[in-house]
């Protein structure tokens, strides 16, 4: 609607005659209107209005007003100093002035109701169910309460039945809490004080022999030859005759077996744990740890003045690691990244340190709970003492009668071998439906229900036959748990609604809920409905004493 030329006495009667009849006309039909105080038009950009809400506006000297639409927010009176404006509809609207101080905008928003007490309400309820990873707040632009954050997975049915009920009042932003799976990494790093290369062999023969009555039972599961001298009896490739059968390798099944060769190294004291961590990390995180230290290295630098600088930097020594696993397609890939350094004080230099190095860096791609054996950190250690008199044993040819050679040590060689165990710490909802279905069945033959009566909180204790007192213990805490979590619902207190609701849990020993059932009901759905989705939002529980 617009409004222009106030220039004629005439056009001004005309245009105020009007305004006053539609003014009587409406507020005859629209008793209710509140009238809001003056509004400065110079101070102000947005003005929010409830519908059917009336707001004067202070101008100077008018000369036109316009608003782009009627529907939302009209015009019902004006003059030279002040102009009416009354809401109508939800939405917004821009108002345009021209006075004296030149043409404004003001943007009118127009909502459909007050929306503080349905935000106190949402509140309410979100606490009583135990929600309180969201922010709660007024949007007046858009007339509506948001909510913005993240909601658990065991939280997001109680979540959908509060919100549901605030459905036109609500911009629902929320997403579902993502939780990423946690991978534990079991390793052990030895070093051998022989290799592995001379203490393994493989028997390529299993397979031809492998009806052969004359061979033993122990050589043909393959661990023949002892643990010091394994041998393994490996499947030979399939062969159809072809020039390509002799590039084809066998199925190695080995790594049980490497696994007790260490370990009987071990046992014969030709073997030290150097480290045995257990690194636990998020699915695509980077994990470190460094056993050993830190030495300080000097840098020496010279300016372009001829100044020499000194910096004194820490370099690592001993067994450090990266390592990255990541979940793919229900199997583990792992980026490993390895580094084995000790003191060299032969090749010093002065102060200097020098630092002898052993690294490896693979990826792997393994099963949960597959084990995986590295090795080939081959370090020699050789020492000689050589003894001589002094010119003489310089001599070419006639030098070797006046010296002598000894070794005070024995020369040996080292290794270093790497056991690498992948577990899935998280499992996916395949596993927990798994793991559920058979506790389950556990449970029904061995009885295990937890029944838990809602509505209000019992005073009376209830007595348990033949249960162990920890257990009393364990079940009331459930009772209590759950029912300080009742809400009781809005719509039942309207009517007056009571009822009693008796609920059977089964609940796993890691406090998991397996499944929750109506056992007696209220008689009332909706008492029944809290009740049960109570219960399952609370969990899980704590894990059994």
């Amino acid at each position: 609607m617009s409004r222009s030329n106030f220039d004629t006495k005439k056009g001004r009667k005309t245009f105020f005659a009007g305004v006053f009849l539609f003014f009587c006309a409406f507020f005859t039909t629209h008793p209710g209107f509140a009238e809001k105080a003056l509004v400065d038009s110079l101070e102000t950009s947005e003005i929010h209005m409830l519908k059917g809400e009336v707001v004067n506006i202070r101008v100077y000297s008018l000369s036109r007003i316009s608003v782009s639409d009627p529907e939302i927010a009209d015009i019902h009176d004006a003059d030279d100093q002040e102009l009416t404006v009354v809401a109508h509809n939800q939405g917004q609207t821009p108002l345009f002035i021209w006075d004296e101080h030149g043409k404004r905008t003001i943007m009118i928003y127009v909502l459909q109701k007050k929306l503080d007490l349905t935000e106190i309400r949402i509140k309410n309820l979100l606490k009583a169910a135990n929600i309180h990873e969201l922010i709660v707040e007024q949007n007046e632009k858009e007339g509506k309460i948001v909510l913005v954050g993240e909601i658990p997975p065991h939280k997001k049915d109680q979540f959908d039945l509060i919100v549901n009920q605030f459905d036109e009042d609500l911009v629902n932003l929320v997403k579902d809490l993502q939780v990423d799976d946690l991978i534990e990494i079991d390793m052990q790093v030895t070093e051998l004080s022989t290799t592995l290369t001379k203490s393994l062999g493989i028997n390529w023969s299993a397979a031809q022999n492998a009806n052969d009555s004359s061979g033993s039972s122990s050589e043909s599961e393959g661990g023949g030859g002892g643990f010091l001298n394994p041998r393994f009896d490996e499947d030979l490739p399939d062969s159809d005759g072809s020039f390509t059968d002799l590039f084809k390798v066998g199925d190695f099944r080995r790594t049980s077996i490497l696994l007790a060769t260490v370990n009987a190294l071990l046992e014969e004291g030709k073997a030290r744990i150097l480290s045995k961590p257990k690194l636990v990390t998020k699915s695509g995180e980077e994990a470190k740890f460094l056993v050993g230290g830190e030495v300080p290295v000097r840098q020496t630098t010279v300016a372009d003045n001829g100044t020499t600088i000194q910096n004194t930097t820490y370099k690592e020594y001993g067994i450090s690691m990266t390592i990255t696993p990541t979940i793919v397609k229900e199997k583990i890939d792992i980026d490993l990244n390895m580094s084995i350094s000790d003191l060299d004080p032969s090749n010093a230099v002065g102060q200097d340190v020098a630092f002898l190095t052993r690294s490896a860096q693979t990826k792997l791609y393994l099963d949960d709970g597959q084990t995986i054996v590295l090795a080939g950190l081959i370090r020699e250690l050789e020492s000689e003492t050589v003894k001589k008199v002094p010119f003489l044993g310089n001599i070419p040819i006639v030098g070797l009668m006046f010296r002598s050679r000894e070794t005070p040590v024995p020369n040996t060689d080292s290794e270093v071998v790497i056991s690498l165990t992948p577990r899935v710490l998280v499992k996916n909802r395949e596993f927990y439906a798994r793991d559920t279905k058979l506790s389950m069945e556990e449970g029904k033959t061995s009885g295990g229900n937890t029944s838990a009566e809602t509505k209000k909180p019992s005073t009376s204790r209830p007595y348990y036959s033949g249960i162990p007192r920890e257990m009393r213990e364990y079940v009331e805490n459930v009772q209590r748990l759950i029912s300080s979590s009742i809400v009781y619902p809005r719509e039942a207190r309207e009517y007056g609604w009571e009822g009693t609701v008796k609920v059977g849990l089964l609940i796993l020993r890691d406090g998991t809920l397996a499944y929750a059932l109506i056992k007696e009901s209220s008689g009332y759905e909706i008492f029944d409905e809290y009740a049960l989705n109570t219960a399952k939002n609370t969990a899980p529980f704590s894990t059994f004493p």
